[in-house]
């Protein structure tokens, strides 16, 4: 790889995915090498796929396609590249298909750069089995990265830079060592400004680890907690093991210990045996909740998922209805929460010259043409747009 002067590295999918793709950059020798745009010319391009619905398929095949046009060396990786290599090998016998390695306990990535927030992967693979989902085929068993690598990891991190670490995994409420105490040791970095969890479901999420992130400062102020339906009947079908009961109740614990925590989290709309009374429980259940920020779904049939073989298929058209009011909802309460700061002060942390970010994952900007990246900075916040965003 030493020859290699521009490189392209396309990532689709979850922060687990963008965390392997830095490791692939340096085992790449891709170090000393102009990171290109995709869409460019380029000496060699890299796809990390992702398969968790099949738009993601449809997306990569279409990104594999066009670095072919582009490239005459493509690597391509990732959850759909596992699943589906021989396919892969066939359609495109001009690409190398890889799977990718187990990067938590056998490698310490070289992804040194000066960005100010970073991920840290410290868990991989799932085991529950939601019902809708491949990824646990595609990533296989549970394993954790032992503390004591994830601290050498994130003190490297930061010498190199970063200001927040974002821990994430497939399934990081099943890290199968110590979470608080990783999230305290992490603390004890000095130039360590915030830690973040990525998304961590319901099912996982302790009182012990709410607790922890009220009594530790450096610890974000934000949750991503995948809800994904609001009705009983469907929730159990989907293999989820819990309620909505259940659900805003560790909602209602959480905002008890936490009162400013910006709360996110995924809806499936149309996922089989979804009727009109089951929808509206999902729309009862969000709009009591108020999330902060609503990711939007329509149900994705997955070949080899139990779900794919359920009666009761909701048609296009019925989902596309039902995205429709979510996304009426999301819009009035992600603003609803943002107003909450109009006229306060508000602490981001600068990641670009104008813009950053406030613990409760809000996005910010204000006016200063000096660069304070990597810095914490109080705005006053005057004005709140559509999208929920914050200006000074």
């Amino acid at each position: 790889m030493n020859s290699m002067k521009n490189a392209v590295f396309y990532t689709l999918g979850c922060k687990a995915n963008q965390y392997q793709t830095e490791i692939l950059k340096s085992e790449l020798g891709a170090a000393d090498s102009r990171l290109a745009a995709f869409g460019e010319r380029a000496d060699l391009y890299v796809i990390n796929t992702c398969t968790v619905t099949e738009d993601a398929d449809r997306k990569s095949r279409q990104a594999i396609r066009r670095a072919l046009r582009l490239c005459q060396k493509v690597i391509v990786t990732g959850c759909y590249a596992k699943l589906n290599k021989d396919y892969l090998i066939k359609t495109f016998p001009e690409a190398v298909i890889i799977d990718f390695p187990n990067h938590l306990s056998t490698h310490q990535p070289n992804h040194l750069s000066s960005r100010v927030r970073v991920n840290l992967m410290i868990q991989d693979g799932c085991q529950h089995f939601c019902s809708y989902c491949i990824v646990p085929y595609a990533r296989g068993k549970n394993r954790s990265k032992p503390v004591k690598e994830v601290i050498n990891e994130a003190e490297r991190l930061v010498d190199a830079g970063a200001r927040e670490i974002v821990l994430t995994g497939i399934n990081l409420g099943t890290y199968q060592y110590n979470l608080p105490a990783v999230i305290k040791s992490l603390s004890g970095i000095r130039e360590l400004l915030r830690i973040r969890l990525s998304s961590i479901e319901p099912m996982y999420l302790s009182r012990e680890l709410i607790d922890c992130m009220a009594e530790t400062p450096k610890v974000c102020h934000h949750l991503h907690v995948p809800l994904q339906s609001g009705d009983n009947k469907i929730l159990k079908s989907m293999n989820r093991n819990y309620t909505g009961e259940d659900f805003l109740e560790l909602i209602n614990y959480i905002r008890s210990q936490i009162p400013d925590c910006g709360i996110t989290t995924d809806i499936i709309v149309g996922f089989p045996g979804e009727g009109e009374e089951e929808f509206k429980n999902t729309v009862d259940l969000v709009d009591r909740i108020k999330f902060s920020r609503l990711h939007i779904f329509p149900y994705s049939k997955r070949s080899g998922t139990p779900a794919a073989e359920l009666p009761g298929q909701v048609d296009v058209k019925n989902k596309k209805v039902r995205s429709e009011i979510l996304q009426e909802l999301r819009n009035k309460h992600m603003v609803e929460f943002a107003n909450q700061y109009l006229g306060k002060e508000v602490e981001i942390l600068v990641e670009q010259k104008g813009e950053g970010l406030a613990s409760n994952y809000i996005r910010c900007f204000f006016n200063d043409a000096s660069d304070l990246s990597g810095t914490l900075k109080n705005i006053f916040v005057q004005s709140v747009n559509n999208l929920g965003e914050i200006r000074d």
